[in-house]
């Protein structure tokens, strides 16, 4: 490789799965990543693991530095009547991420009336 140059490749990160009704308002962590280089996000995405029923976009997900945090993305809604394998785009605020920083992720659910499971990824790649 050339002098100078950075190879990147793009690395996944993927959360636990959430259960969308775990209960209104009930907040369920995920630190996914503690990396010991900085890591540049690409994107970040729901992806559900069971069909979802019914309104379940009062529940969402938070992506921050700090438990609960926000500071890499605000609350995004789950999708209302998504089929297995799916997606729902999550607009990314921060997208460098410092080495040996937790990047944690937030889901806060729904009462338990409706169906859907997900969990969240992150794309990203490392300077090398």
């Amino acid at each position: 490789m050339p002098r100078g140059l950075l190879r990147q490749s793009t690395q996944v990160l993927k959360s636990r799965n959430f259960n969308i009704d775990n209960g209104a308002g009930t907040t369920v962590d995920d630190a996914i990543s503690v990396g010991s280089k900085p890591i540049n996000l690409q994107k970040a995405y729901i992806v559900y693991t069971t069909e979802t029923a019914g309104t379940v976009a009062a529940a969402n997900v938070t992506i921050g530095t700090t438990v609960g945090g926000t500071d890499i993305a605000a609350a995004t809604a789950y999708a209302n009547s998504s089929t297995v394998g799916t997606t729902t785009a999550i607009p990314l605020v921060k997208t460098r991420i410092p080495a040996n920083t937790m990047i944690d992720v937030r889901h806060t659910g729904i009462a338990a009336t409706a169906l859907g499971e997900a969990y969240v990824v992150i794309e990203y790649t490392v300077d090398e």
